[in-house]
Order: structure tokens, then sequence, then C-alpha cells
């Protein structure tokens, strides 16, 4: 059971009536259009009516449709759909993938965490169309795959299965996926999020996301492609606990972003001051960086386009104001540490949901059956 592609949502998936929403993530196409997804639904994560949305902007994110595309919970098979990610693949096709928490297993069974994906061979055309849903592979997805110099495609969905990181790889463009296992942890399992970079002498650097009170991403290198992997350790990049971005730039200047709440105090693990690192030597040292949002934000997402220009989501106060934004910037502005070039700007907001009392009676009812529903599979 796949899951329903709803291309027609009704009005109960409508901003007004969110809660919540977050975990964003963008794509641009060939001819520069681009497309935003992120979550929402219910009165948290995971919740049974959770669903994921997809819109997209044909002005450089100035403006964005309604929504175009959700893909709903199946709540009476106990799936929750959660966590969509958007991907453009070499040859230009879109892909969307998103993960499903099957609670009829436990959470350390494999089939607990899949991630499933359509495709869309023509992203720039007027109407949106994705082939039939399918199952890739085991794993929670929360990131961009990263593709190779040889040309395989590594998809860092992981899991909380035992003491080992996990991420899948295809060797055909996407038709066939093969599970690997990487690096033995540095510290308890957690939501890794990671993500790989090919560094320029083909060493594949493995970096994670630890839990609340480490203070650090975790890292992992593989000197043979991905066969062995070094025992992670702690770097010595600053983290509350969050998801970030990596990924090389057209200059072959490497991005990183994330929250920088801990460079104001080692205790603090507040997700705030999203900041844009840059690297001109693989990673090794970060010279150059820009604050993008000072306040309460998590989860960011880049691409770049060919002239250059960086586009970024992240979600701001996710169970409070509730806003999913955009920014546009270059790597000028990351060198300046502010924004100089006349075409970019910061955090302009996607979607917000509505200002509210937080204890309103919906909320409350939806919180009670939430928790009806999920609770006992929590408490096993």
């Amino acid at each position: 059971m796949h899951g329903v592609l709803n291309f027609s949502p009704g009005s109960e998936f409508d901003e007004a009536k969110r809660f919540w929403q977050g975990c964003p993530t963008i794509l641009r196409t060939p001819k520069g259009r681009l497309y935003a997804g992120w979550y929402s639904g219910g009165s948290r994560e995971p919740s049974l009516r959770n669903y994921n949305v997809l819109v997209r902007s044909d002005d450089n994110g100035r403006h964005w449709s309604e929504p175009l595309l959700v893909i709903p919970s199946l709540r009476k098979e106990l799936i929750c759909c959660i966590d969509i990610q958007l991907f453009l693949d070499p040859s230009g096709k879109m892909w969307i993938f998103w993960t499903r928490r099957d609670f009829h297993y436990p959470f350390d069974d494999e089939h607990h965490l899949s991630t499933f994906a359509s495709v869309c061979d023509d992203p720039d055309a007027e109407k949106l169309s994705l082939s039939e849903p399918r199952f890739i592979t085991p794993g929670f997805l929360r990131c961009q795959p990263t593709v190779l110099s040889d040309g395989r495609w590594l998809l860092c969905a992981y899991d909380f299965r035992e003491g080992n990181y996990h991420y899948s790889e295809s060797a055909d463009n996407g038709a066939t996926w093969t599970r690997r296992k990487a690096a033995k942890r540095c510290c308890p399992r957690n939501f890794d999020e990671p993500m790989i970079l090919e560094r320029r002498d083909g060493t594949l650097w493995f970096l994670a996301r630890t839990a609340v009170g480490v203070g650090f991403l975790a890292e992992s290198f593989s000197q043979d492609g991905g066969a062995t992997w070094s025992d992670a350790r702690l770097t010595g990049i600053a983290d509350p606990s969050a998801r970030f971005f990596l990924r090389r730039l057209h200059s072959g200047n490497v991005l990183l972003v994330k929250n920088d709440s801990r460079r104001q105090s080692p205790a603090n693990r507040e997700r705030t001051r999203m900041t844009a690192f840059l690297s001109d030597d693989d990673g090794r040292t970060w010279k150059h960086s820009l604050v993008i949002d000072r306040g309460d934000s998590s989860y960011p997402d880049a691409v770049q386009d060919a002239d250059g220009t960086i586009y970024l989501v992240h979600d701001r106060g996710r169970f409070s104001f509730g806003e999913i934004v955009i920014s546009r910037f270059c790597e000028d502005d990351i060198i300046a540490g502010t924004i100089v070039d006349r075409n970019s700007f910061l955090n302009q907001i996607i979607s917000k949901i509505p200002a509210r009392p937080y204890d309103t009676a919906e909320l409350e009812r939806q919180r009670a059956e939430d928790k009806a529903e999920l609770d006992p599979f929590f408490k096993k």
C-alpha cells in the first residue's frame, strides 16, 4: 500500500486549518521554476493526520501557488506520511521522496520506517504528472541524495536499528537501491539526518546530527568509495541537535547551513541563528558566514541555480507562528557577511498558519485523538 497522491486537495488541507508546519524542501527546475514542499497536519509530529504539501513559484520565489499536491497519511492503516524531500536528478527529472512510519511494526523493525518516491519527467510542464509511487528503501530520508563523480547516487535514509549509520546506494539512476552500512556511531542513536560530501580527492565525508546535549555534529570518512568507513567521531562543528544542509557549489566551494546558536553559549540548545557558512578547503575551515535568521528556525534545505544563486528554505516557529520561508542569496553575500547583491533577500514567507489562541477546542480535540491513536505504540 503506497499511499495516495492527491492532486485536488480539499479544504481540510487549507493553510487556515493547520496548527503547525515545518521541515521544508526546495527544488529548482532546468527552466527556473521553484517547487517547495513541507509537512503538517494533526496536532503534532507524528500524527495519523500528517500530510505532505507541494507548491510552486514561477517568479523566483516572490509568489507561490496553492497546494498542487498533498500526500496524506493512511489513517485507517496506521501509516503516517511525513517528511517530503525534493531532488532534481542529473537528467532533469524531479523526484518527490517521502517517509512513511508504519505502526504495525515496532521502531526497531526495518519495516517501521520506509522511503517512497514518485518521479516527474518534466517538472517545467504546466500540469504536474507523476509516476506511481514506489518503495525505494528502508529508512527515514531527510536530505537530498548525493551524486558522486562516478555516477552513483547516495541516499542517506537513516534508521535507529543498530550501532552503525546506514544509507542506500543506486548505480542505475535510481532504478534499484542497495542498503549500505556506514560508520560505527560515536554517540547514542538519534535522528541522524546525515549528508555526504565527495571531497576533491575522492574522500567521502559523512556528516550527521547528534543527540541533544552532545553539542557537535559527528563525522566519518571513506577512502574507498563507501566500501569501508572510519568510526564516527565528533567534529568541531557546533550544533544544538538539529538538521543541517551540506552541498558543493558550482564554484567548488562548500556550503553548510545550520543553527549556530551554540556559538553563543555551549549550554544553548535552542534552534536559533540559522547561518550559511562557506568553505574553500572542503569543509576543513569555514572562513565566511551569513546569518540568515536570528530567531526560532530549523530544517534548512537549498538548491543553486546555474547562475550561482542559492535558494534556501527553512521553517520558523514550527509550533507557534508556523512560517515556511525562502531566502535568496549568493556567495558574495556570504563572503561579505551581509546582503550585497541587489537581487538577494532573506526570509520571505511562503506559507504561514493563522494566529489563534494556542489551546483551541479543535486543537484539544485533535490532541486527544492523536494521543489515543499513537501513544500506545510509543509506550511499547
